[in-house]
């Protein structure tokens, strides 16, 4: 795998710190290509852009042969900047790569964001909440767009809002690592004014609007698909990676006649999709 996509940039800055760092995986084309951008899981605590050379070498390897580009991004942990830094780093990317489209010869008008489980989230919640860039930044990075035009993640959260997750399953506490992804102390203090509303802004559900891009979204977890409250023994592993995320992104969607292509283990996916629901959403032939 390693010898038949080798990277073309590696390590590239898109930041000051030191986990802000991207790969490209250029498509072997002249005409400038559509490009992926992935974010690696991990609980926003651990994990390497190089994943996507490992565990999702298969997404590399379908996206690259329909002649998509690949980035694989890091980002900054949570246990050393709390929400919505992840989030922002994820925006970063984007606007980086998009600033570096004709030196990388990249599509600017065919980007698409992706990961799995915390880049699932990462990918999601800037996707839905189209163009955050800052026109009137000294930045000129800041003032590129952030928008999408297409998502493809796996095993996602839709939300890091305990009010969601209460909704989700019976009695539920919280994940494990929910007072360090919003800094806070205590679960008494999760209920302060403060941190009530950084857990709405994380609610990417609220986000999701008449203009989103299409999704698909897929999810291995073994557990039957089931669209009612989980039970209150469910370990939170399986909580934030189970299908029930999914569905209720595919539900909101389908509210807005919005596209969304759901898959779980009971109609899981197929091989080939997602470089095919990448070229309907981009408007490409094969």
């Amino acid at each position: 795998m390693n010898q038949d996509y080798p990277l073309t940039i590696a390590d590239y800055s898109y930041g000051d710190h030191s986990r802000q760092k991207l790969d490209l995986y250029q498509a072997e084309t002249d005409r400038p290509t559509p490009v992926v951008i992935f974010f690696h899981g991990g609980g926003f605590v651990h994990g390497d852009k190089s994943v996507i050379r490992t565990n999702s070498a298969y997404l590399l390897k379908e996206w690259l042969d329909a002649g998509f580009s690949v980035v694989s991004a890091n980002y900054r942990f949570i246990t050393e900047v709390p929400f919505p830094a992840p989030m922002d780093d994820g925006a970063r990317v984007i606007q980086t790569v998009r600033s570096k489209a004709k030196e990388w010869n990249l599509d600017p008008t065919r980007f698409a964001s992706s990961g799995g489980s915390a880049g699932a989230n990462i990918a999601l919640w800037n996707a839905m909440q189209g163009d955050r860039s800052e026109p009137d930044s000294a930045d000129p990075i800041r003032r590129i767009s952030t928008a999408v035009s297409a998502v493809v993640t796996f095993n996602g959260q839709v939300s890091k809002d305990p009010a969601f997750f209460r909704t989700i399953q019976e009695d539920h506490d919280m994940q494990s690592n929910i007072l360090l992804f919003f800094g806070a102390a205590s679960k008494e203090e999760l209920e302060t004014p403060r941190f009530r509303e950084l857990a709405r802004q994380s609610h990417t559900l609220g986000y999701v609007g008449p203009d989103a891009p299409p999704v698909l979204t897929f999810f291995t977890v073994p557990h039957r698909f089931t669209p009612v409250p989980l039970a209150a023994d469910t370990p939170k592993g399986i909580v934030v990676h189970h299908p029930i995320h999914g569905y209720k992104l595919k539900q909101r969607m389908d509210e807005l006649g919005r596209r969304c292509i759901f898959r779980h283990p009971e109609d899981p996916l197929q091989p080939g999709e997602t470089a095919q629901f990448l070229r309907e959403a981009w408007g490409l032939r094969e």
